[in-house]
């Protein structure tokens, strides 16, 4: 179905959200304005007509790190974040919480995105974000500023830490995750909480979620919409994700992802990195979008293939693993599954190689 090119993306959630009783359908992400009918055939010659499916109408999902500092600070792109009056998001703060802006540092520029959440391995504090943010054309370290480039971030002054591990994409098969881990020059540059208002706010998160189903609200913190919510559309969301201008405008196909809408854009250039959150427990990695949706990455495969935890205060200098909770119901596919033994063996972290 995704070799029609008027087909996004195609996923599982409520035939009628608002009234979730009626059961599931398959939801198809389609181009705006085109005749459904032809896409309809297709999916019931191959499971038949039985199974409702939804149809709506998205713009296309893109990677929503920001453009380099010239680009970014143009009128026509700076517009969204004064609207969500998002600056403090934007502004330089230590130690550096969950929801801020970070970014990837080379020659003249950059790369801004999110730094999504503080996360821990082996009493080592990690700066949680996308590949497309913080890695250089799929391979490379790079320098992390906080706040990044197109927030004024500079070499002399905001360096926090250097990227060090990522998931490779997969140019000509399935993607599982866009996601990346940043090492801070020291744990004490970090604050393991999250920002959740332009005064300054934090919250401590508590741990992750394992799984949330269709319908969930949650809440996250991203660069450039500052703090927004929205709700569960669809999951095991299989989607075209592009273009990627590091890999040269390739789009990507994404499996087993989460789209997240809302009544206002929630995902915009900059907001990549972001972390969903319920209540003080996340639950999902934003990486790309259309506006008024947010394609994520459950958290619990990604924090599962790095190794990592979320990381919580312990007292004075000291951190410890936040809490996992939420198993999917057994036999309930309105909740988010986890990643199968085959999947988990196409998706591998790899270390980040210096630039040349």
């Amino acid at each position: 179905m995704l070799r029609r090119p008027e087909v996004r993306g195609i996923g599982v959630g409520y035939a009628d959200p608002d009234k979730p009783s009626r059961g599931a359908a398959i939801i198809v992400y389609t181009k705006k304005n085109i005749v459904t009918a032809e896409i309809n055939k297709s999916i019931g010659r191959t499971i038949g007509s039985k199974i409702p499916v939804r149809f709506i109408s998205s713009g296309p999902f893109k990677p929503h790190e920001s453009a380099p500092p010239k680009v970014k600070m143009s009128r026509r792109m700076s517009a969204p974040a004064k609207r969500v009056r998002a600056a403090f998001f934007r502004s330089r703060i230590r130690p550096v919480p969950g929801g801020t802006s970070i970014g990837r540092f080379r020659g003249t520029g950059g790369s801004t995105g999110t730094c999504g959440l503080i996360v821990i391995r082996n009493n080592q504090l990690y700066m949680l974000s996308n590949n497309h943010v913080i890695i250089q054309d799929n391979q490379f370290s790079a320098t992390i500023l906080q706040p990044g480039p197109a927030d004024g971030g500079q070499l002399n002054n905001d360096v926090v830490g250097r990227s060090v591990q990522f998931v490779p994409f997969n140019l000509t098969g399935p993607n599982f995750m866009d996601a990346a881990i940043a090492q801070p020059l020291s744990n004490s540059l970090l604050n393991p909480r999250y920002l959740v208002s332009t005064t300054g706010q934090l919250i401590t998160p508590r741990g992750n979620l394992n799984s949330y189903a269709v319908g969930n609200r949650f809440y996250k913190s991203g660069r450039t919409t500052g703090l927004v919510f929205g709700t569960v559309e669809s999951i095991g969301m299989q989607v075209n994700v592009g273009p990627y201008p590091e890999l040269g405008g390739a789009f990507l196909q994404f499996r087993n992802q989460t789209v997240l809408a809302g009544p206002n854009n929630i995902s915009l250039p900059g907001d990549s990195g972001s972390v969903w959150m319920s209540g003080g427990f996340a639950a999902a990695l934003n990486f790309a979008g259309s506006g008024t949706r947010s394609i994520s990455t459950p958290i619990a495969s990604v924090l599962s293939t790095f190794g990592l935890r979320v990381a919580a205060p312990a007292g004075a200098g000291v951190f410890k693993a936040g809490a996992v909770k939420g198993a999917a119901p057994k036999g309930n596919f309105a909740y988010v599954q986890p990643l199968s033994s085959v999947q988990r063996k196409q998706v591998r972290v790899i270390r980040a190689v210096s630039p040349k």
